[in-house]
């Protein structure tokens, strides 16, 4: 699977940009090691002389991820993600392609298990966190794919036919009671953006793939900063990184109120079990 791409345009954010910002918040714009107005003593983007920036910077970015995952932001998702020819259930009892309610199928980082045999050839993509929906249909057609159901209580215990029907994500896992013939899935998942440690990276050249988000990554940041130095101001920076947080989140949750949208319970067999919003179908 390919990992994400990286959005470099003008409205991304580079790391150079947040760590301008982060130090004009702590006050560390001072001349540094190569003589440069602006790069700081302390907080430079060089981890040798400060071994902490990145660390800092990194867990900004995954709380980055992580906030605005939970409303829903789509960058966060990938779509459309398809496994082709899944191999038919295999049973120990019974044989190859024969039903046998005890077995179930699961799809892995490590491959796809049939009941006897593992597959290395599939595998979950490296940067899913977990699924939301899957489809499927018969391989070898241009038949529409048809979603699967995902029922809160588990899998039930069936006789497997030609389709697998329904998914459980376990143990970090797709797992599946099997199909008789081989199917192709389609799955929807949110994804994991990049993070970035390098000792040579080039903060001027790496970016964030998240619009508008230099404010909210660089108080974030300077949060951690302050947390570590016991500053007085720790709780003004920590308002601002809330407030900035709260506009992002906000801008997203505008954005889906030009979208025909409905809650869906938690618990539902037919949907994203990890999000309250679902598009509406007519």
């Amino acid at each position: 699977m390919s990992s994400p791409i990286i959005n470099v345009g003008q409205q991304t954010t580079s790391l150079a940009t947040v760590m301008d910002l982060v130090r004009s918040l702590v006050n560390d714009t001072q001349a540094g090691a190569t003589d440069t107005p602006g790069e700081g003593q302390i907080f430079t983007n060089n981890p040798q002389i400060s071994p902490f920036t990145q660390p800092f910077l990194n867990g900004s970015i995954r709380e980055l991820y992580r906030e605005l995952r939970n409303v829903g932001d789509p960058v966060l998702i990938k779509d459309n993600v398809i496994f082709t020819n899944l191999p038919i259930i295999n049973s120990p009892a019974n044989g190859l392609g024969q039903e046998d309610p005890a077995v179930q199928t699961f799809l892995a980082p490590e491959g796809y298990f049939d009941g006897v045999q593992l597959w290395p050839n599939f595998i979950l993509p490296a940067d899913m966190l977990y699924p939301t929906q899957l489809w499927e249909r018969t391989t070898g057609t241009n038949d529409v794919f048809h979603k699967m159901e995902a029922p809160s209580g588990g899998l039930e215990s069936a006789m497997q036919g030609p389709y697998l029907k329904q998914w459980e994500w376990r143990n970090n896992r797709l797992n599946f009671r099997g199909a008789t013939q081989p199917v192709d899935i389609r799955i929807r998942y949110y994804c994991s953006l990049p993070q970035f440690f390098s000792s040579t990276m080039d903060f001027e050249s790496t970016y964030i793939p998240v619009l508008d988000c230099t404010d909210a990554v660089a108080y974030k940041t300077a949060v951690k900063y302050a947390r570590m130095l016991g500053s007085p101001g720790l709780a003004d920076l920590a308002a601002e990184a809330d407030r900035q947080m709260f506009q992002l989140k906000n801008a997203n949750i505008r954005r889906m109120q030009h979208e025909t949208i409905a809650r869906i319970p938690f618990g539902n067999s037919a949907g994203d079990l990890n999000n309250e919003f679902s598009f509406l179908s007519w």
